[in-house]
């Protein structure tokens, strides 16, 4: 679970998801990121799919044009592929980062580590570019 910053992509479960979506991913496997979370709640997942969602909820936000300035290299290549908006994932990924921002394992890990206001701006970013 190494990380090395509070950014959505800055993490080794992100990166790993990513290039896994690179190989054989389209939009089920960007809904079924959420679909967890949504599932389970996300005081009840753990942190690996809580960073999963995140990077799923900013992928639908590019999708539909509102593009993260940190996005990775990797993650260009697989909206290149993908180029289609998915506007109808767009309150599922609202609602599951909002949950994850209020009450997550994730939201724990950074306010112990002392990274939580870094973290907390990121996904409040994440929740403006994703509003309808």
């Amino acid at each position: 679970m190494a990380d090395w910053g509070p950014g959505i992509y800055e993490n080794d479960d992100t990166m790993d998801w990513i290039y896994d979506l690179l190989d054989s991913g389209g939009i089920s496997r960007v809904k079924r990121a959420l679909d967890i979370v949504e599932e389970e709640g996300a005081e009840d997942v753990d942190i690996a799919d809580c960073r999963i969602a995140l990077a799923a909820a900013d992928l639908v936000a590019a999708l539909d044009g509102d593009i993260n300035p940190n996005l990775p290299t990797e993650a260009e290549e697989w909206l290149t592929l993908i180029n289609r908006p998915v506007s109808n994932l767009r309150a599922k990924a609202e609602e599951v980062v909002h949950d994850i921002l209020q009450s997550s394992p994730l939201k724990v890990y950074y306010k112990t580590n002392g990274k939580y206001p870094e973290w907390k701006q990121t996904v409040e970013s994440l929740l403006k570019r994703l509003e309808l």
